[in-house]
């Protein structure tokens, strides 16, 4: 896998997943990426989480059940990464995760595209619909 430059890169997760990590080896991006691009500024990522959010009750299904919500589902969010931008970490007393100041996700498709507008993302760099 390419290293995605700044300290930024992949890492194996289970299986056959990737996740996105720093230079630290802090996950960024968590497994089940399905495609990225990055320049020498961004990384942008579409992922589908293996707790998938739009399918109820999947927290408590077997491995097998799990599994096979997780492959039919469509579900999608997306991800952008600032390389440039330090990351200040801190976590969110609410949903208890870590936060980096310049990871900025997950959205939804239409806040990842106004997200993108607003962080002057070039064109150029997409990923597969």
């Amino acid at each position: 896998y390419p290293d995605l430059g700044d300290g930024y890169k992949f890492e194996a997760g289970d299986g056959n997943s990737l996740a996105i990590v720093n230079f630290e080896n802090t996950v960024m991006v968590g497994t089940e990426i399905l495609d990225y691009s990055f320049d020498s500024t961004f990384i942008i990522v579409s992922q589908r989480p293996w707790d998938v959010p739009n399918v109820p009750g999947i927290e408590g299904m077997t491995y097998d059940k799990r599994n096979v919500a997780f492959e039919n589902s469509k579900f999608v969010q997306y991800w952008i990464i600032n390389k440039k931008e330090k990351g200040e970490y801190s976590l969110d007393t609410l949903t208890k995760l870590a936060k980096y100041s310049n990871v900025y996700g997950p959205f939804q498709k239409q806040e990842y595209i106004q997200k993108r507008e607003e962080l002057g993302i070039p064109k150029e760099l997409k990923l597969k619909e």
